[in-house]
Order: C-alpha cells, then sequence, then structure tokens
C-alpha cells in the first residue's frame, strides 16, 4: 500500500517535460498541445495542466532542459582548452551539434527563438548566450569571447537552414573571421 500524500506516478512530469521536448523535435512548437503532449507521454490531457499551468510553461520547462544539455555539452567539450585550441575545439563542438546533434540543435533554435517575443524565452535565452561567452571567456580576454560567441551562434544557426554541412576546417574558418 502507497503511503499517503505521496504521488502515485513520480516520474509523470518528466515523462511529460520529454514528450513536449520530442514533439518539438518531430513537428515544431506548433505541435505542441496539451492533448499532444498527453498523448506522446502516456498521460491523462489533465497531468499535463496539472504538472504545467500552461502550454507556454511547458515549452520553457523544455527550453530550458535543452539549453543546459547544450550547455553542459560545451562545458565538457571546452574542457581543458586553451587560447591556442579554443577555436578548433569550438569548431569540432560546431560541427558535432550540426551532425550528431543536429535534432537536439533544431530544437534548442526553435525554442530560443521563442525569446524573441516572450520575455521568460528571453531569459533562458540570454542564459544560454551568456554561458558560451562566459566558457570562452575563461581562456580568452571578454571581448574576443563575446566576438566569438556571437560568430558562432550565429553561424551555427545558419548553417541549420543549409543542405550541407560545413567542414570543422570551414567552421573555423568563419570563427577565426
Amino acid at each position: 500500500m502507497r503511503p499517503k500524500n505521496t504521488p502515485n506516478d513520480p516520474d509523470r512530469r518528466e515523462r511529460i517535460v520529454h514528450a513536449a521536448i520530442r514533439l518539438v523535435r518531430a513537428g515544431g512548437i506548433a505541435s505542441v498541445t496539451a492533448r499532444s503532449v498527453a498523448t506522446e507521454a502516456g498521460v491523462p490531457v489533465g497531468s499535463v495542466a496539472y504538472h504545467f499551468d500552461s502550454v507556454p510553461a511547458l515549452l520553457l520547462e523544455a527550453g530550458s532542459r535543452v539549453l543546459r544539455l547544450r550547455t553542459d555539452t560545451l562545458v565538457e567539450w571546452l574542457a581543458g582548452t586553451s587560447p591556442a585550441n579554443v577555436v578548433t575545439r569550438l569548431a569540432e563542438l560546431i560541427h558535432h551539434q550540426l551532425t550528431e546533434q543536429r535534432e537536439t540543435s533544431v530544437v534548442a533554435y526553435e525554442l530560443y527563438m521563442l525569446g524573441m517575443r516572450h520575455e521568460e524565452f528571453r531569459q533562458v535565452s540570454r542564459l544560454s548566450n551568456a554561458r558560451l561567452r562566459e566558457r570562452l571567456a575563461e581562456v580568452l580576454p571578454p571581448a574576443e569571447a563575446a566576438r566569438l560567441a556571437a560568430a558562432a551562434d550565429g553561424f551555427q544557426l545558419q548553417c541549420l537552414f543549409e543542405v550541407e554541412t560545413p567542414t570543422v576546417d570551414q567552421i573555423e574558418w568563419v570563427l577565426t573571421g
């Protein structure tokens, strides 16, 4: 018998968030509704409303999760970099995100772009930008870190629209601008 006042499905909220991320990956933000998330997560529609007061609140949590994952990847990827190899490592990371992690990158940028119109998302997007600049500023002067972060972010977004993925050398060439 379950103790009183404990959830009978403690992972439900997580399943809902992951379902929203899968839906954004498969069909974009427009595909995320309370009903579609409930179906994808295998939960009643009321559970989505119980855990999130709105679909934008759910998307905000999903966006935070995806951007946190990308930040963690960034920290791991750039560990041990120096001024001499930071551009190469960043170019390799961008290439990885454009190839092996392409779907996650598309989801990240789609959620990231919600910051253009919604303040809550803007805060998450700003934090993501700041993390890249901060990590780069650990090995480069702040102005150079800011320039490199802007170039990396903009170029990666641009590349997601292209048919062919640039090579690491081509990415590095753009970043050294």
